[in-house]
């Protein structure tokens, strides 16, 4: 499927409260609103994006081109001044039916628009047959400035009436259209009106009095018209939250290292560090950790160890933030989190055979610690292929282990903490015995759970 996004306003409010720049352009979070637009719309799984261009048309195009995607294009609609209608109708010639319209200025959680792009699947014969497909929010108490939203009355899976004015309504307008023929013809009709402006709601009201524009409903995930500097601020912290908030934490985790690690990566987001290069930066602590806890240096070893574990979760969160998560990404931060846990531990051995602890000891904790520390991550992948029903979800200890279990520290988090508080116990023995103890029963315990539901049949 083909994407529209159009980046051709001139954005008049948001230059006079935020920054005197082209707003496509401004970067939130390290990524202009446009590129943010075209991340997700293939991340939804487009094919192709045309941008659509306006004001500002040679920087915003300049920019869009400077990436070298072949799949990315850029349309200059030259009545861009007669609405947002007039800018996808300058795109029409090179359009396949059906298509995905996104706004440039609209920041939201990819889901919305994935489901968006999974409806016209469903709904191709209506959509061939010129019916036309809204994103509207029924979440009236979820939206930002909802005086300054289109509004959406409904009747059943059609919308019936849409306009800013609107006196009884149960949803607004996302900005998010799955387009076809017959929305291209409604622009047309209200393009050929004199005195008119060539906007996409005055199409869509066409469409509704037609009754050929389907509501589709945002069920969860959440979305923001840039606007201004209030909806600009609010559009940071969402994104924010939503990147910080993985699914699969253990306990410490999510009440310690989070609320360090937001900052950290808020901090990192405009900067062109990436994801891969946290990742090895959280590899490199762990290794600092262990040379400092073999050399003698157990304080230092469990602090380093502790950062280490911070940062670890920064490529996930910068990853998130910036659109750029991707499988190759986190099957490097999974090989390399193995090699961290396997230095560690050596570093530890060597630290307790240093303070005076037999080898046969210090070595074989080593061993034990070391055979159950993969498990954890392993058991997680590996509980969603037993459960067919939790295979589009990711593992959360705080949700699927048993209760008795949800708090023994035996996910990475936990162990790093216990490696973090042996170290300032001057304890590395110790944090071999622990490791061991804790990454085992969790194991077990997972594995008791596991087996007695899949007898159940849950």
């Amino acid at each position: 499927m083909q994407a529209v996004i159009l980046a051709a306003g001139a954005g008049e409010r948001f230059r006079r409260t935020v920054a005197d720049v082209p707003k496509p352009l401004y970067r939130v979070h390290g990524v202009a609103l446009v590129e943010r637009a075209i991340r997700t719309a293939f991340r939804a799984g487009c094919d192709e994006v045309l941008v659509v261009t306006g004001a500002w048309a040679e920087e915003v195009e300049r920019a869009v081109r400077a990436s070298e995607r072949p799949q990315v294009r850029t349309v200059r609609a030259a009545g861009w001044e007669r609405g947002n209608g007039a800018s996808l109708l300058a795109a029409a010639p090179y359009l396949r039916q059906p298509f995905l319209v996104l706004m440039a200025d609209h920041v939201m959680d990819p889901a919305i628009v994935v489901r968006a792009v999974r409806a016209a699947g469903e709904l191709a014969g209506a959509l061939e047959g010129g019916v036309a497909v809204l994103v509207v929010d029924p979440r009236l108490e979820r939206v930002h400035d909802l005086g300054e939203a289109t509004k959406v009355r409904r009747r059943g899976d059609r919308i019936e009436d849409i306009g800013k004015e609107l006196g009884t309504f149960d949803a607004v307008d996302t900005g998010v259209f799955i387009g076809s023929r017959g929305l291209l013809a409604a622009l047309e009709e209200v393009a050929g009106r004199p005195n008119q402006e060539v906007a996409l709601t005055a199409a869509a009201a066409v469409m509704a009095r037609a009754g050929r524009l389907v509501a589709l409903p945002v069920e969860s995930g959440w979305w923001i018209d840039v606007d201004d500097a209030a909806a600009l601020r609010e559009a940071e912290r969402r994104l924010l939250d939503e990147a910080t908030a993985s699914g699969g934490d253990g306990p410490v985790a999510r009440y310690l290292n989070r609320p360090i690690s937001r900052h950290i990566t808020a901090r990192l987001a405009p900067t062109r560090l990436t994801p891969d290069g946290v990742s090895w930066l959280a590899f490199g602590l762990c290794g600092l950790g262990a040379v400092a806890f073999a050399a003698g240096a157990p304080v230092l070893g469990g602090m380093l160890c502790q950062a280490a574990s911070i940062v670890d979760g920064v490529d996930g969160e910068l990853a998130r933030l910036r659109l750029e998560a991707r499988p190759a990404g986190a099957f490097l931060d999974t090989v390399l989190d193995r090699y961290a846990d396997a230095l560690i531990v050596a570093g530890l051995v060597l630290g307790a055979l240093a303070q005076g602890w037999p080898a046969a000891v210090a070595w074989g904790w080593g061993l034990v610690a070391m055979a159950g520390l993969p498990l954890s991550a392993l058991m997680k992948d590996r509980v969603r292929l037993v459960f067919p029903a939790r295979r589009e979800r990711r593992f959360d200890p705080l949700r699927d282990d048993p209760p008795w279990l949800r708090w023994i520290p035996g996910n990475r988090d936990g162990r790093f903490f216990i490696i973090f508080l042996t170290g300032l116990l001057g304890q590395p023995l110790w944090a071999l015995v622990l490791l061991a103890v804790v990454a085992h029963t969790l194991a077990v315990g997972r594995l008791v759970h596991v087996m007695q539901r899949a007898a159940g049949g849950a």
